[in-house]
């Protein structure tokens, strides 16, 4: 009884120090995080294609661990050059976390002299931090040559979609090729048509030998109507 008592102190104490240890790391380990916070400036490199009069949208993440810092949006033509609001030109930032600002770029009605590269340039308080460059070729008209990884992605969805049709063309064709053929209906054979053809000959001469019997009466009755007409005999009483 008293070692099963003993047993059960000592297990509860060695969860509680578990617990506890458990809690130092977890302490630690938000602190080295914490201490490991880097200033610095998030943006995605690519190119972007406008034609005249579109407009665009960039943003860039500010990473500032809580420190100072200033700058903004720019724009590298001969050199780089911060961008000022104007009715055209928008920029405006968002706080995302205690540590994070995001800054945004939008420009309206898109000219050619809108074509550069742009990036987020902050200046700290001991050093500087830029972002990735962001190309934007403006164009004239409405023709606007799509970056490679679009197109890339437009042959693997071709590809993608003829793999999946060449089974079901294969599948409708033995379907069709399993359907009998239909019956070939027999050749309709001469004699048949010769009988046909002959009862329509005997009908016509049979007739023509029934039409001569009675023009031949037909005649005779004329030829006795004028023989009874031509015997008649008056006598007169004198």
């Amino acid at each position: 009884m008293f070692e099963d008592t003993f047993m059960t102190h000592d297990a509860k104490n060695s969860s509680r120090w578990t617990f506890v240890y458990t809690i130092l790391a977890l302490a630690c380990h938000l602190q080295v995080c914490v201490g490991e916070c880097v200033p610095s400036v998030l943006a995605s490199r690519r190119t972007l294609y406008k034609s005249e009069g579109q407009s665009m949208s960039l943003s860039c993440d500010v990473l500032h661990c809580g420190q100072k810092w200033t700058g903004g949006w720019g724009i590298i033509q001969e050199h780089f050059k911060f961008l000022t609001p104007s009715p055209r030109v928008h920029l405006y930032n968002e706080t995302i976390t205690y540590n994070t600002t995001r800054l945004f770029l939008d420009v309206q009605n898109l000219n050619r002299s809108d074509s550069g590269s742009y990036q987020c340039n902050i200046k700290w308080e001991e050093s500087n931090s830029q972002g990735h460059v962001i190309k934007v070729n403006v164009t004239a008209g409405h023709f606007m040559p799509e970056p490679t990884g679009r197109k890339l992605s437009y042959r693997l969805l071709v590809c993608g979609a003829a793999s999946l049709c060449f089974p079901l063309a294969l599948a409708l064709a033995c379907c069709f090729s399993c359907r009998p053929a239909p019956p070939v209906p027999p050749p309709r054979s001469r004699n048949s048509s010769t009988a046909r053809v002959k009862p329509k000959a005997d009908v016509v001469y049979a007739v023509v030998a029934l039409d001569r019997p009675r023009q031949q009466n037909t005649t005779q009755a004329r030829t006795a109507r004028t023989a009874v007409i031509y015997s008649t005999v008056n006598f007169s009483n004198t």
